[in-house]
């Protein structure tokens, strides 16, 4: 399945889901809290953002890819790392003007995170209430990974799953073939394993 048709896919399936179930996300253009998280995503996903990247989008990525790469490096066993980050409010290289800029092609982790509360409690420092977030879109948006990260490994023999802005660097700048390369190339960045950092399985 290609990442486009997993996208489409999930798209039909949440907006069958939703309307059974009455449920009216309260998400909208300018609402983009949940754009200053640590995303993460597989090879697969962030090959496909690449050609919908504009100059300006690849520009960012080169500044703020080595930046992420470094605080990985150092914060990657840190169990409340994602939450320490997410607390500094460093927007995602993409967003524009409080939009997705490259909001048709987004990753299914953005896709899958929803919530029908007040998008004032996804804010860092509002500390999300248990049950914000709707469990199902991310459970569907899990299962639709799941099935790329099979494409993937029949793909390259191996699955690579990385920081959004990290990765789509990496990608930038030319991955090396096969995985071991793959695996040096992280371990001497200090990214590859640990609690948070990047996983090639």
């Amino acid at each position: 399945m290609r990442v486009e048709e997993a996208y489409q896919a999930f798209d039909r399936d949440l907006a069958d889901y939703l309307e059974g179930k009455g449920l009216w996300p309260s998400c909208r253009a300018g609402c983009f809290a949940c754009c200053f998280g640590w995303v993460s995503l597989s090879r697969l996903e962030a090959e496909a953002l690449l050609p919908h990247l504009g100059e300006a989008q690849r520009a960012r990525l080169l500044e703020e890819g080595p930046r992420r790469l470094a605080l990985l490096c150092q914060g990657k066993d840190d169990p409340l790392f994602p939450s320490r980050y997410f607390q500094t409010r460093t927007p995602c290289p993409l967003l524009e003007g409080g939009l997705c800029g490259v909001y048709a092609q987004r990753p299914l982790a953005c896709r899958g995170l929803l919530t029908v509360g007040d998008p004032a409690l996804c804010l860092p420092e509002a500390k999300a209430p248990k049950g914000h977030f709707l469990p199902v879109p991310w459970r569907m948006a899990r299962l639709r990974m799941e099935s790329l990260w099979e494409e993937e490994r029949a793909r390259y023999g191996f699955l690579l799953l990385g920081e959004l802005a990290g990765l789509l660097y990496l990608l930038l700048q030319g991955l090396p073939e096969g995985r071991e390369a793959v695996e040096g190339r992280l371990r001497a960045l200090g990214v590859l394993g640990g609690r948070w950092g990047y996983q090639v399985v």
